[in-house]
């Protein structure tokens, strides 16, 4: 995955100016997608955004914030060709990309530790899908 689309709703927009930081410095390309400030949002609206320009492309990776994570992880997994995994360690973000190609990564702002932040949008956008057929074949199943 080389280009990241981000979105947040206003619980996660701290959290997303320190992720888009982060980004900036270790050379990833990115488009913020909103919101732009901390006023009342909706988040699936934000959740739409980054979905409808991730799905289908095998060159980009959503990353999407609200206060808990989970009400984007549920409004981006409605959509055709998304896989989006909420992670609040490392190891999920590795497993979430290893076994199941997860291509959004979902982060709850609520509480986060930025540093924690960081290395798990690391090493989810640095790991590679397995290529071993039980993950292949499992993955088809999710995409029917």
């Amino acid at each position: 995955m080389q280009d990241i689309i981000i979105g947040s709703d206003h619980r996660g927009f701290e959290l997303k100016g320190h992720i888009k930081d982060f980004l900036r410095s270790n050379k990833f390309f990115f488009i913020d997608v909103g919101c732009s400030s901390t006023a009342s949002v909706d988040f699936p609206v934000i959740a739409k955004e980054v979905v409808d320009t991730v799905a289908g492309s095998k060159h980009m990776a959503g990353i999407l914030i609200c206060g808990s994570g989970v009400g984007v992880s549920i409004a981006a997994n409605r959509y055709k060709g998304i896989r989006a995994a909420l992670c609040h360690r490392t190891e999920q973000a590795r497993s979430a990309r290893e076994h199941i190609d997860a291509n959004v990564l979902c982060l709850g702002a609520d509480g986060a530790d930025i540093e924690s932040m960081k290395k798990i949008v690391s090493v989810f956008l640095k790991t590679k899908p397995l290529d071993d057929e039980k993950y292949k074949r499992r993955r088809a199943m999710l995409d029917k």
